[in-house]
């Protein structure tokens, strides 16, 4: 039995053991992880561990805590990752060993936490089971590709229905960019989606972001485009990997947001997707961990398939952890800040916003 840790640079071998999976996803290949060390995100590495004909492997983003201690944590990279395995099923006593020595590399790395998004299609669940708590938190959607286009459009809203047919006869068209010459036009419909959606800095990727991504998945990367009077108004990026396509980012130009182009955008992405040997086009979940999300109601009027979404999250040592908790909340308190987040993990990396001041009186 081994069990390796791969970096980015070591290319050939991270990919060697993801492809040995015979169920995984471009998340979790080594470019995607170089991707995230370069802006930042932590240092990507792969635990792989190997025993007979078996094999599982765990890509992480290793960080710093802070600055005072050589602490670190563990989190994944954006999108869904998590264990991949050799085999549908593997014996327990393998995935007893796999625990016992991912534990022991992590704790030579001194890592005290470790988080990570689990995917919704992949069975992963029974990898982990008995290190950490895998925590449900909403649900994700798939259009089942394995059905005809036929059928798939049957289980669509019939408001979606009408209004894909409306947005054909106003003469808004769909188009396949396979040359990339819409990619600046993608990046700023992107850009001003996330202006106007409020999100958190860490969705403002650059074009540079895309142009490396493009870059670096070849044919498994797909940019659509939806032209009004020749203009784009609507655009996303879509990325297929094995059975697969995921629909990774996108958005609309707030100026065509009353015609709803992202209707088209996927039903023809979707038209596209059936004859490429896949199995699924997911569509991925809403804005927030709200059942009633807008964002998971919009992609529900697609596909009634759902699957859960999950996060796997691990606490190695309880001391470190409580006091890097007990620290966090005291600078919360002298800087007048409060959780932003409830039932966030690692409880230290809370986001925190200024707390309500008291009225004051006279």
């Amino acid at each position: 039995m081994t069990m390796q840790v791969l970096e980015t640079d070591q290319c050939v071998e991270w990919t060697e053991a993801v492809e040995r999976c015979p169920r995984h996803d471009f998340y979790h290949l080594p470019n995607y992880h170089a991707m995230a060390e370069d802006a930042h995100e932590g240092k990507g590495v792969l635990f792989y561990y190997r025993e007979g004909a078996y094999s599982i492997a765990l890509p992480l983003l290793i960080r710093s805590i802070n600055t005072l201690s050589n602490w670190q944590d563990a989190t994944s990279v954006y999108g869904y990752a998590g264990p991949i395995a050799s085999h549908e099923e593997i014996p327990s006593a393998i995935i007893q060993r796999f625990h016992e020595s991912l534990l022991g590399q992590l704790l030579e790395l001194r890592v005290i936490t470790v988080f990570t998004r689990l995917h919704p299609i992949i069975p992963q669940k029974v990898l982990l089971a008995g290190i950490g708590e895998c925590r449900t938190l909403s649900r994700t959607v798939s259009i089942d590709l394995t059905l005809t286009p036929a059928e798939q459009r049957a289980a669509m809203r019939s408001s979606v229905k009408l209004a894909i047919n409306k947005l054909h006869r106003k003469g808004i068209e769909c188009v396949h960019d396979r040359e990339g010459g819409y990619l600046t036009a993608f990046v700023d419909i992107y850009r001003e989606t996330m202006l106007r959606v409020g999100a958190t800095p860490g969705y403002f990727f650059t074009e540079d972001y895309f142009i490396r991504l493009s870059a670096d998945l070849e044919e498994k990367f797909h940019l659509f485009v939806c032209l009004m009077n020749g203009k784009p108004v609507c655009a996303g990026v879509f990325i297929e990997c094995l059975d697969i396509l995921q629909y990774h980012l996108g958005g609309t130009l707030s100026s065509a947001l009353v015609h709803g182009p992202m209707k088209l955008l996927f039903d023809q992405v979707r038209i596209w997707a059936n004859g490429r040997n896949l199995k699924f086009f997911h569509l991925g979940g809403g804005a927030t961990t709200d059942q009633n999300d807008p964002l998971l109601y919009f992609k529900l009027g697609f596909s009634k398939m759902t699957h859960d979404f999950n996060v796997w999250c691990w606490v190695l040592n309880e001391g470190v952890y409580q006091q890097l908790c007990d620290e966090a909340s005291r600078f919360n308190h002298v800087n007048s800040l409060v959780p932003a987040k409830p039932a966030y993990f690692p409880e230290y990396r809370t986001p925190a916003v200024p707390s309500k001041l008291p009225w004051r009186v006279g």
